[in-house]
């Protein structure tokens, strides 16, 4: 059985173009012929009419100058001779006086004449008959009713002298020896418009096969994206829809692999920070079991702390993942935000004061610092945040914290003296369990996940933070948060 073929959209653009070429190509060689033939008929009729005119003004002139017709009639020779002059046939010689001797009185055109093809009217100097002023036949055959010829007057000094008539059907085929040239024409227009099918045909596939290649690589680069390879590219060096579509491929491409590489590192991350607290509590226990270590207060302490870290870990994690979906709940009210942050460091006080850093705050006060925020996950940012500091802030250390309000927005900067963080930690400060190499990160074992879940609080809240170097030497955090409408101006 054989084999059906694909509608594929390299045969749908060439059906689409050939068949839009096939009507505009139809539709010219019908307009064309249509047009050639209407101008054809009339350029042929003016022309006729033309010759019959000018057959008239020489028939005038001899009317004037015999005096009627009567000389006229008695000379067919003259009459012959006007005749194919006028319409741009003269003959000469025997022919002439072959075509004389068949012509006989009452009898015009001569008999025994050339016959034309069938289907086409004699010459026009063979339809032309000649009437007196009475309508009476002068060149002519007897018999011919009258009212079978439309006339044309012969005029002299304004007076009607005469008519030359011909037969209406054969005014009606006034074109007819003619239209041997007009069927030539047709079947030219016919045969270049079949030759411009062919070539239209000719162009439509390749026109469609460039057009479609680039769909087809985008095809073939889907189905490898789709079996999980992300390294296919495609080129594009057009600025049209097609090239865009690459552009857009080439762009989604490249965020797969991305973020196929983060979840891949989130995955390892996880599992390293994850190890660590299990491997540890599973050796001092062994070690308790084994009676190398004694299950006393300080070991309890020991396994009690690694189990703390654990849990925070795991309550990070949860929150942050979470707070990627958007299943944090976020009851958003007008908050004063320097008043949610006094309550913040009114419960983390003892804490500072235990470390001798001391706390410096700025604008707390500020009644214009509204944002329209809920005010747990505000708290949960507060705390992030200034728990972060005072994890790593030494000893005796400095932490400032200001709120101000400035073009619509409220911004909060809270800084830190040393440690200091580096540059390159600071790009990456708010990655997910990133922990540099610099000493602020080594001396507190802390999950890593707390910039992260206050970067999502803040972007829910459709606002920015960002870190930099802090004049006091050490970290500097910047949230800038929208002022809620409700806010006085």
């Amino acid at each position: 059985m054989a084999r059906k073929l694909k509608k594929t959209i390299t045969r749908k653009l060439f059906l689409i173009q050939l068949l839009t070429s096939l009507v505009l190509v139809s539709g010219m060689y019908v307009f064309v012929q249509w047009s050639f033939d209407r101008g054809f008929i009339r350029y042929v009729e003016q022309r006729e009419r033309q010759l019959i005119d000018g057959l008239s003004e020489q028939l005038a002139a001899d009317y004037a100058a015999h005096g009627g017709w009567e000389s006229l009639r008695t000379s067919p020779r003259r009459w012959l001779q006007l005749v194919l002059s006028s319409v741009g046939h003269p003959v000469q010689g025997d022919r002439f006086e072959r075509i004389l001797a068949r012509l006989h009185a009452d009898e015009w055109p001569p008999k025994q004449l050339p016959q034309p093809p069938p289907g086409l009217p004699q010459p026009l100097e063979w339809r032309i008959r000649l009437l007196d002023a009475g309508q009476q036949v002068v060149y002519g055959r007897t018999g011919e009713p009258i009212a079978e010829f439309k006339l044309y007057p012969i005029e002299n000094t304004g007076a009607v002298v005469g008519y030359l008539g011909m037969r209406a059907d054969e005014v009606s085929f006034a074109v007819g020896h003619d239209l041997q040239f007009a069927e030539q024409q047709n079947k030219s227009f016919l045969l270049i418009a079949l030759v411009m099918l062919v070539i239209s045909a000719a162009i439509a596939m390749p026109l469609a096969r460039y057009f479609v290649d680039p769909i087809r690589a985008v095809t073939n680069a889907s189905r490898r994206l789709a079996s999980g390879d992300y390294s296919p590219r495609i080129s594009h060096k057009t600025d049209d829809e097609l090239g865009q579509l690459a552009r857009d491929f080439n762009e989604l491409a490249h965020t797969l692999s991305r973020n196929e590489a983060l979840r891949r590192q989130w995955v390892a991350d996880i599992s390293h920070e994850l190890r660590t607290p299990v491997t540890i509590l599973r050796g001092e226990i062994e070690a308790i079991r084994d009676g190398t270590y004694a299950l006393n207060a300080e070991a309890v302490e020991s396994l009690h702390e690694e189990t703390l870290h654990l849990s925070r870990l795991i309550d990070d994690l949860y929150e942050l993942s979470m707070s990627d979906i958007g299943a944090l709940d976020y009851h958003k009210v007008p908050l004063n935000l320097g008043a949610a942050a006094t309550d913040v460091l009114e419960g983390l006080e003892r804490a500072f004061d235990a470390r001798s850093i001391q706390l410096e705050s700025h604008g707390l006060d500020d009644a214009q610092a509204i944002i329209h925020a809920d005010p747990d996950r505000i708290a949960q940012l507060l705390s992030n945040i200034l728990q972060n500091s005072l994890r790593y802030t030494d000893n005796g250390g400095r932490v400032r914290l200001t709120v101000a309000v400035q073009e619509r927005r409220v911004r909060l900067t809270l800084e830190d003296s040393a440690p200091g963080v580096s540059g390159q930690d600071l790009t990456r400060l708010f990655d997910r369990l990133y922990r540099g190499d610099s000493s602020r990160n080594r001396k507190v074992a802390g999950t890593g996940l707390g910039l992260a879940i206050c970067r999502n609080i803040v972007e829910a809240h459709d606002g920015t933070i960002a870190a930099e170097a802090s004049t006091l030497g050490g970290l500097c955090i910047r949230v800038q948060l929208p002022l809620s409408v409700e806010a006085p101006t």
